[in-house]
């Protein structure tokens, strides 16, 4: 069984501060954004994808950004 080797790494975008996990030989990344407030073009500035799990904070965004977040990604909200 192989092992896969994931990347880790911080990047700031605009305000925003993420945490990233990312797997490059199967196009995955696992986003992880604590602000308490998103930017209503959060997915453009990420380039988010269908293959992305992005994780946020409940009160970071309303039901319209979360919806379109949900279109975008695989959004988990805590």
């Amino acid at each position: 069984m192989r092992r896969q080797n994931p990347t880790a790494g911080r990047v700031f975008v605009a305000s925003v501060f993420r945490d990233t996990l990312s797997n490059p030989e199967k196009g995955q990344h696992f986003l992880a954004c604590l602000d308490t407030k998103l930017p209503a073009d959060i997915t453009r500035q990420l380039g988010l994808t269908q293959n992305d799990l992005f994780v946020v904070w409940d009160l970071a965004s309303d039901d319209t950004l979360a919806s379109n977040l949900a279109l975008q990604c695989r959004l988990k909200v805590i």
